[in-house]
């Protein structure tokens, strides 16, 4: 009886040891999966913060490029302004030859 029991013993012990192996290894599995979601949320607030610097670095790319568009803009609006001027300056010189024309000739 004593083998009998001693076998069932050593039947029960391997069993939990078996049980701990098996809870051991799921924990592991845990932790791994518990540690790549932690890289993988790492991984993302630097990928984050760096599509916002990019982001940001295009904002000021395009600030720089709107600055330009606004210069060149600035640029020919002034020059229609101008040539506005010089077609008013025209058209007052026209009508002023042409009144000294008409005086002229009325007399």
């Amino acid at each position: 009886m004593s083998l009998e029991q001693e076998q069932t013993d050593q039947f029960e012990r391997l069993l939990e040891l078996s049980f701990l192996r098996e809870k051991r290894k799921q924990m592991k599995q845990n932790l791994q999966g518990d540690e790549q979601s932690i890289q993988r949320l790492i991984k993302a607030d630097s990928e984050q913060n760096i599509k916002y610097q990019r982001k940001r670095q295009l904002v000021v790319f395009d600030e720089l490029k709107f600055s330009e568009a606004a210069q060149i803009l600035a640029a020919q609006r002034q020059a229609k302004i101008q040539k506005i001027k010089n077609y008013m300056i025209l058209i007052s010189l026209i009508v002023i030859v042409l009144a000294f024309v008409l005086y002229y000739f009325s007399e």
